[in-house]
Formats: structure tokens, C-alpha cells, sequence
């Protein structure tokens, strides 16, 4: 009561109605003007507006806009539903028919799916929910078609590779016995299968039953190792022929000769080719008694030194790695053996009595070490590229035929590969051998 019997407080509300009425007064004022400015059409759809019918109308439009809106929706989303339903049709009707088998495992390396073709390859009645060292825990024997791709000491070991580094691993060969005890060459693609954000969701594998076409390829390889050991044969014969031709000779003219120093020449000369003879058959058990090589870190640019002086060739060793120093294991002997025979062969090669140049070039490849030999020799006839292992056959005069094949045993004993290419002025060898890792797990399995 004191506060509205205060002037201060009575003057303030007086001051705030009149504010009031001014409002309300010039909303009148400014609505009559909007009113004579638009017309009687304005007044009209003003009046639709504000009736309630016009209202109920307009919602029930908003809401069939919105009906049919959703219709057409779920039309759409039906015809992508069949479509994507058609597609995964497609992909699993020609994943369940291809001859190959196919094995999809998880990030976990678990199967997830296995087509029909791979679980009659692996002798499965189911593979779901198996891990990859189960699927495959009688695989053994996990080899590359190529000498520079990696190893792996199982088929787990290569899945799990493959979901670690997102490699493909291409063409993997292995020996597999099912659980029926059936024996089995197996060819294995392993790639790595990414999602929608480039993420790795799981790996697949493509397996392909090798058996008849490795039977096939024995076969062929038999054939071919006879026709070797023919040639072999017709080189050993050959030179049988003429040292005991030789011999007969010079043990006729000795029957008739009477004098001494003559007799003594020719029975030296006599002596001379019984020496061939056993020199030959000495490197013919050489080449073909089993060898026992050592294992021992190898320093392969001081045994390529070596063997150069022993040859008198010029040599020039290229961008060596480290690694070929200290990881390759083998037989220092054997190896130096070998390399003395590759220099021997362009020395022998070389033109004009010119010093041969040898250059030498060495990488590192996954678990494999490649040596590059190339010399300035003139090269190898095309036609005599095929023969050049085989052992006793030569080109030469005074040749057995044994130096490149006992370089060919020697590389392969220790587990590498050796091929021969014209490349140049002369020929490239090519030398591929593993490093320690993988040298002592073949070791171990021969």
C-alpha cells in the first residue's frame, strides 16, 4: 500500500500506460494502412487463412505429399534391396561354381567362408570358424615359384603376413595331405580384401589342385634327365673313344719300335692319356656323388677375389650389399669352386688373348641374395644356351663339359638357383641364394 501511495511509483505507471496505448495505437494505425494498400484481394485470403477449413485442408495436402513421398521411398529402396540381392546372387553363384577353391578368412585369420571347390581341394566337410594353422596344419613344404619372392615357414604364417603388410603373395606352391591321409600339391594365391574406407576386413585365397599338373611336370623332368643322361653318356663315350683310339695307337707303334727314347715317348704320351681318362672319371663321381658341404657364413666378395686371381680375370665388383658378407651360409670351398668355373669359362671365352673383364653386381631381395655375373666374352650361341649345364657337353677343343654343371650342383645344393642370359657384349649368370634364415630352414628339411 505504501509503495502505490508513493507519486514517484504513481508517475511511473501512468508513464508506462500511456507507452502502451501509443503501441497499441500505432499497430492500429499501421494495420488500417496495410488494409487500403493491398485491397479487397488481400482481404480475402487473409480471411481463407484464418478459416479453420483452409487450415485442415492445407495439412491433409502436406500429409499425401509426405505419403506418397515415402512411397517412393520404399520403392526405390526395394528396387536396390533386389538389386543388390541379384548381385550377391551373381557373386556367390560364380564364387560356388569356379573350379578353384576360395577361402575367406577374417581380420582374426578365421574362416569365414569356403566355397564348395575348396573344401573337396582340402578334404573339409565344413571350414567355418577353423584358424588358418588349423585349416592348414598339414601343409608343408611352403615354396614360391620365383627365387626372389619371400618365404614362409607355413601357410599361417603367409595369411597372417598378408593381413600385417597388405601384401599379395602370388603363387605359392604346397604339399598337403587331407585329413583323409590323400596327397595333395596345392597352389595358393594369398591376397588381402579391403573395405568401402580402405581398411583391411579379411584375406582370401585362391587354391588350385596342383597334383596332376605336378605329376605331369615330374614326368617331363624325367624325360629331360634322360635325355641328359644320354647326352652325358654319348660325352662320356666320346671321350673314352679317343683317349683308348690314342692309346691303341701308340701301343701299336710300340710294337714295332726299337728304339728307346721313341719307346719312352711314347709310352709317356701312353701315361698321358690314362691321366685323362681318370681325370674325367674323377669329375664325373665329383658331379655326381652326393656331396656333404658345410655350413658356414660365407664372405662372397673375398671368394669372388679369390677365384679371380686363380683365373686372370679382370674383375670389378658393383654396389655389393653388406649382407653378402656375413648372411649367406654355405661351403666355402664348393663355392669358390663354383665361381672359379664361371671365371674359368669367360676366361676361356675371351677373344685375342685380351684380359677378360668380369663386373659383378649384388641385391638383396626379400630372403634371397642375387649375384650378377657379366663378362665381355662375346656371349654364348643361342643355340648352345640350353645346353650349357648339362654335363659333358662342351664346345671346346680340350673341354670335359663339367665346369658349368658342377657350378649348376653347387648352387643348387645350397638352395639357390643359377640361369644364363646374353646380355651385351657377353654373358650375364645369374645367381640367386638364400640368406641364413632361409638357408637353415632348408637345411633342415633336405
Amino acid at each position: 500500500m505504501r509503495i502505490i501511495a508513493n507519486p514517484v511509483f504513481l508517475e511511473m505507471l501512468l508513464l508506462g500506460l500511456m507507452l502502451v496505448a501509443a503501441f497499441v495505437i500505432g499497430v492500429l494505425i499501421i494495420r488500417r494502412t496495410r488494409q487500403n494498400l493491398t485491397g479487397q484481394g488481400t482481404s480475402a485470403r487473409r480471411a481463407a487463412v484464418d478459416n479453420p477449413g483452409f487450415a485442415v485442408s492445407a495439412l491433409n495436402a502436406v500429409i499425401q505429399q509426405l505419403k506418397e513421398k515415402e512411397q517412393e521411398l520404399q520403392r526405390l529402396r526395394h528396387a536396390a534391396s533386389e538389386r543388390a540381392s541379384a548381385s550377391e546372387n551373381v557373386s556367390s553363384a560364380v564364387i560356388n561354381n569356379l573350379p578353384s577353391g576360395v577361402v575367406l578368412f577374417n581380420s582374426a585369420a578365421l574362416v569365414q567362408q569356403a566355397n564348395p571347390a575348396a573344401r573337396d581341394i582340402l578334404g573339409y566337410a565344413t571350414t567355418s570358424g577353423l584358424h588358418a594353422r588349423d585349416l592348414f596344419r598339414s601343409a608343408c613344404a611352403v615354396r614360391s615359384e620365383t627365387p626372389e619372392a619371400p618365404a614362409f615357414a607355413s601357410m599361417a604364417d603367409a595369411v597372417e603376413t598378408c593381413l600385417r603388410k597388405r601384401q599379395v603373395i602370388r603363387r605359392l606352391e604346397v604339399d598337403y595331405s587331407t585329413p583323409a591321409g590323400q596327397q595333395r600339391v596345392l597352389g595358393v594365391t594369398v591376397s588381402p580384401v579391403l573395405g568401402s574406407g580402405n581398411e583391411i576386413i579379411g584375406v582370401a585365397c585362391l587354391i588350385t589342385d596342383l597334383t596332376e599338373v605336378t605329376g605331369l611336370a615330374r614326368q617331363m623332368r624325367l624325360r629331360e634327365n634322360l635325355a641328359s643322361l644320354g647326352e652325358m653318356s654319348a660325352g662320356i663315350a666320346h671321350e673314352f673313344k679317343n683317349s683308348l683310339a690314342t692309346i691303341s695307337g701308340y701301343g701299336q707303334m710300340l710294337a714295332r719300335e726299337n728304339d728307346l727314347p721313341t719307346v719312352h715317348q711314347f709310352a709317356a704320351k701312353i701315361t698321358a692319356e690314362t691321366e685323362s681318362l681318370a681325370r674325367i672319371v674323377g669329375d664325373f663321381l665329383n658331379f655326381a656323388r652326393p656331396q656333404t658341404l658345410a655350413t658356414e657364413p660365407v664372405d662372397i666378395p673375398e671368394l669372388l677375389q679369390r677365384s679371380a686371381e686363380e683365373c686372370g680375370v679382370d674383375l670389378h665388383l658393383q654396389s655389393l650389399p653388406p649382407e653378402l658378407c656375413t648372411e649367406i651360409l654355405g661351403d666355402q670351398t664348393a663355392l669358390q669352386r663354383c665361381f672359379a668355373n664361371l671365371f674359368r669359362n669367360s676366361a676361356q671365352a675371351g677373344r685375342n688373348g685380351a684380359p677378360v673383364r668380369v663386373e659383378v653386381e649384388g641385391t638383396i631381395d626379400g630372403s634371397r641374395a642375387r649375384l650378377v655375373l657379366r663378362d665381355n666374352a662375346g656371349g654364348i650361341p643361342a643355340d648352345v644356351l640350353p645346353h650349357i649345364f648339362i654335363p659333358f657337353f662342351t664346345t671346346k677343343a680340350n673341354g670335359t663339359g663339367l665346369g658349368l654343371a658342377l657350378v649348376h650342383r653347387i648352387v643348387t645344393d645350397h638352395g639357390g638357383t643359377v640361369s644364363v642370359r646374353n646380355e651385351g657384349s657377353g654373358a650375364a649368370f645369374t645367381l640367386w641364394f638364400p640368406l641364413r634364415k632361409q638357408a637353415a630352414s632348408i637345411g633342415n628339411r633336405s
